[in-house]
């Protein structure tokens, strides 16, 4: 019986080694997905307070919508440095508005994140408060933190395989996110579960705990289209747990793999209308 019992204990423990082992290299498979070099999309974000009706979640109010253009670019020898500009076209009164993000394949280096406010004529960069503390606020008043919007890094988390599920019928393997200490003081969570089709490399469904362990957010991803050849994800749905209010993020048009000008993606195209309008009017040919 001693025998069988020390047998067993092995045999958990290599198990657990193994899915360790497993949901790493399910994540870097994740990471490592080609998303298309360059980006130019239409997408619409609408954001409003809901409430549980009849099993499903609806609006309780007249959601609030934002029409925004975004283009982004990847760089480096392995295409992990991007940059990317969000302007919004409507409504009107904050048609202008732009937010411009540089991630960097180095981990040491934080993202840069500027906004862009057209009424003050002023950009702004998105800093957290010191060095060990998180990014507050969020991209253009949606649920989408400036930390949601932000590139993550394999090496900053560690992975367990903790259950298998499906969603929407598709199987997935559910795989838990921690936070290393040095990400951990610089992260709003402190953990995440994701469900993620192995078969396509996509994650469908996300939970994000808060750093008190409590449920915080949900993410969909939805509409999993084929553009240029690349899986997209063209609705991605955040419920705030604690806020009570979701954000759908939809794709109206999108193209990849076209040509984006590295000068477009510089805080110029923030504050320079007339450079703005130029270059805009050649990518939105590719949405036509």
């Amino acid at each position: 019986m001693k025998k069988f019992l020390i047998l067993t204990g092995c045999l958990v423990f290599l198990t657990s080694w193994a899915w360790a082992d497993d949901a790493a290299e399910i994540m870097q498979r994740v990471m490592d997905r080609d998303d298309g070099t360059t980006e130019i999309s239409r997408v619409r974000l609408s954001t409003c307070p809901v409430a549980r009706k009849n099993n499903r979640i609806v609006c309780t109010a007249t959601p609030r919508v934002k029409l925004m253009e975004m283009v982004r670019k990847d760089y480096g020898p392995r295409e992990k440095d991007h940059k990317t500009v969000t302007i919004i076209l409507e409504p009107a009164g904050e048609r202008g508005i732009g937010f411009l993000q540089y991630d960097y394949a180095d981990k040491e280096r934080e993202a840069d994140q500027w906004l862009y406010l057209s009424a003050l004529g002023k950009v702004k960069r998105i800093v957290s408060a010191n060095a060990d503390e998180p990014k507050t606020g969020n991209f253009f008043g949606s649920e989408l933190s400036y930390e949601d919007m932000e590139q993550r890094y394999h090496e900053d988390y560690t992975y367990r395989t903790v259950d298998r599920e499906t969603v929407a019928g598709v199987p997935c393997v559910v795989v838990e996110s921690t936070p290393v200490p040095r990400r951990a003081r610089k992260s709003n969570y402190a953990k995440a579960l994701e469900w993620v089709d192995t078969k396509r490399n996509i994650i469908l469904k996300s939970v994000l705990y808060n750093r008190q362990g409590k449920q915080n957010k949900l993410f969909y991803y939805g509409s999993i289209t084929l553009v240029n050849n690349i899986l997209v994800p063209m609705q991605i749905a955040v419920l705030n747990i604690e806020t009570g209010r979701k954000t759908v993020l939809r794709y109206e048009a999108i193209v990849l793999n076209r040509g984006v000008d590295d000068a477009f993606l510089t805080q110029r195209t923030l504050t320079d209308g007339a450079f703005r309008e130029q270059h805009l009017k050649r990518y939105r040919t590719h949405l036509e």
